[in-house]
């Protein structure tokens, strides 16, 4: 592995040609000073980029209406659904579910035993979320925010997961407790380990042929 940069970062965003990212800039009177940052495949280098770009390819071509329904848009939880639909989950589980004209839609709620989720992806037009707390990975129907189908709980594969990554019919579950990535398969629930490391893994994304991690010391291209 090679680390690219040890700053605190909030999310991973992945591109056609890298990933982008926040980070905490600064510290001013005990707020977080966000700034942006884009990593390239191509020349591997990490330039700063602008506020708008995040935006944009967090929330897509629509992000001035998500900005309106947002409670905190670096924490807000964002899946583009392949109808040019944008589905948003916010800090206390709303869900909204936006439009290609910007027509905002109020979906209810994606909760489990009062819990938000700590991470969400779309997979065969199901929400698939991890709730931390509760050391589950749960399938939610994305027409009415029901849970229908549940992985792990007193036994778990799973130890305090906090991240959720979906390629093709496999999901990489990030798992802070055990510093593990777990790989499931989202056609026959089969798991096993994936990676595994020496300390607290947050977040895992690929972009092109390439992984990144965000472990406590840092982002790495693996």
């Amino acid at each position: 592995m090679k680390k690219i940069f040890d700053g605190k970062i909030y999310e991973m965003l992945p591109k056609t040609d890298g990933i982008l990212f926040p980070y905490q800039k600064a510290i001013i009177d005990q707020g977080d000073v966000v700034w942006y940052k884009m990593f390239s495949l191509e020349n591997t280098s990490l330039t700063d980029v602008s506020e708008t770009i995040y935006w944009n390819i967090k929330f897509g071509s629509n992000y001035t209406v998500a900005l309106d329904v947002c409670s905190n848009f670096v924490t807000e939880k964002a899946i583009m659904l392949p109808n040019g639909r944008l589905f948003l989950v916010n800090d206390n589980g709303q869900v909204f579910v936006i439009d290609p004209d910007g027509m905002i839609n109020i979906g209810g709620e994606l909760k489990y035993r009062e819990s938000v989720p700590s991470a969400i992806a779309y997979y065969k037009n199901n929400i698939w979320a991890c709730f931390k707390e509760n050391n589950v990975l749960i399938r939610f129907n994305i027409n009415t925010m029901r849970a229908e189908l549940r992985i792990g709980g007193k036994a778990s594969p799973f130890d305090c997961p906090e991240d959720i990554f979906i390629d093709g019919e496999n999901a990489y579950v990030c798992n802070s407790g055990s510093n593990k990535i777990v790989k499931i398969n989202l056609e026959s629930y089969a798991t096993e380990d994936y990676y595994g490391f020496e300390e607290s893994v947050h977040s895992y994304i690929k972009s092109e042929k390439c992984e990144f991690v965000l472990l406590d010391s840092g982002l790495y291209i693996i």
